[in-house]
């Protein structure tokens, strides 16, 4: 069996339970998320925030353990501590055969949520300060991504350009803007898109993320959290389909996108409808992007995944190799740690080498310039 160095594009850290209790702006303490065990009765461990519903963070730390019902009522008793202490990522790292990971958050999906423009901003800012610290423990091997929020486009502005100077690699955003604000093709955000591009800061779209009310009532619900799960990828392809055919990606050439967590099955058939229809269309309905819509894709747009068997095997009907990321999802649920080396062999049976390297490691080595032998 071959053996890969792995750079994980999309693991992710478990908040302790009272940083932001111990992290926010005073003013806004009593209103601070944290982690309760057993609230109202319920069992475990639950993230609560104010306007939503609790969530149980059991499948945040679930890698390597049996995720049930048992499970999920013992809270966070058996938290791996690689979720928050960088020492022990490390050995939890070797012992997967990871070389370097990409962070995102696990609460701080929650916080998108957050209707309070100033608490959110305060509670990102926290965040990333954490999370900064965390990375200078192994910054050749941790590549941080902060959280932003767009409300007020001018300090997103300042917290991205903040972020990079603590040290962090990328940013996420909002996978689609509430109702109530303007979507992504308007020109409110275009020097929050130029300042990305000028620091190379490449843009997450998470799963999770996105600030529709209707995605955060559904969490309650266990029928539409099926239901959710399975079709929310689409809320990102509605993002950046409208990024593309707004001119924005025209405009912004080096401006660079993840659709994080999001699978990659899908890109060939979006990308085959995209390039139909602006064919079709362009001489009736004018959109500013002389190029195809699958140029831009290419060019600037990336994808992460975890277990994504039909995804392995259409990839090459998109001519995507370059913009494909794979990721251990270490420490939650879906994670394939401690056994990734394993799980390579098996999911990538077949794929050329070169392929098989590129999605492992060298296209996330290259986007967000890890400095690895």
């Amino acid at each position: 069996m071959t053996s890969y160095k792995i750079i994980s594009a999309d693991s992710h850290m478990c908040e302790p339970p009272n940083l932001w209790v111990e992290r926010l702006d005073q003013r806004f303490r009593d209103r601070a998320p944290r982690v309760i065990k057993n609230p109202d009765g319920k069992k475990g461990a639950f993230f609560v925030c104010e306007n939503m519903p609790p969530l149980n963070v059991s499948g945040a730390f679930a890698a390597g353990k049996t995720f049930d019902k048992a499970f999920l009522e013992a809270g966070s008793d058996n938290a791996l501590p690689g979720g928050w202490d960088p020492a022990a990522r490390l050995k939890d790292m070797e012992l997967d055969g990871v070389e370097a990971e990409v962070l995102y958050t696990t609460c701080g999906f929650m916080l998108f949520g957050l209707e309070d423009a100033a608490l959110q901003e305060a509670c990102f800012r926290a965040y990333n300060d954490w999370l900064a610290e965390f990375c200078r423990y192994a910054p050749r091997q941790f590549a941080g991504l902060g959280l932003i929020s767009l409300f007020e486009v001018e300090r997103g502005m300042q917290e991205l350009e903040r972020c990079k100077k603590l040290g962090l690699k990328g940013a996420m955003i909002w996978a689609t803007p509430p109702e109530d604000l303007p979507p992504y093709s308007a020109a409110v955000y275009e020097p929050f898109w130029a300042a990305a591009q000028e620091l190379a800061m490449p843009l997450s779209l998470h799963l999770h993320t996105g600030g529709r009310k209707a995605g955060r009532s559904e969490l309650s619900n266990p029928v539409r959290i099926y239901v959710a799960s399975i079709t929310r990828p689409s809320e990102i392809q509605d993002s950046l389909l409208t990024l593309i055919f707004s001119g924005v990606l025209e405009r912004f050439p080096r401006l660079q996108l993840v659709s994080a967590e999001n699978d990659i099955a899908w890109v060939p058939h979006l990308l085959e409808r995209a390039d139909k229809y602006h064919r079709r269309w362009k001489q009736a309905f004018e959109v500013s992007i002389p190029l195809k819509p699958s140029d831009y894709f290419r060019r600037q747009i990336y994808f992460t995944f975890i277990d994504d068997p039909v995804g392995l095997q259409t990839y090459r009907l998109a001519d995507c190799i370059d913009n494909i990321l794979w990721s251990t999802d270490y420490p939650h649920q879906a994670a394939t740690w401690p056994h990734s080396q394993e799980v390579i062999a098996r999911d990538f049976q077949g794929l050329p080498e070169a392929d098989t390297r590129k999605i492992v490691r060298d296209n996330a080595a290259k986007l967000y310039a890890f400095a690895l032998a």
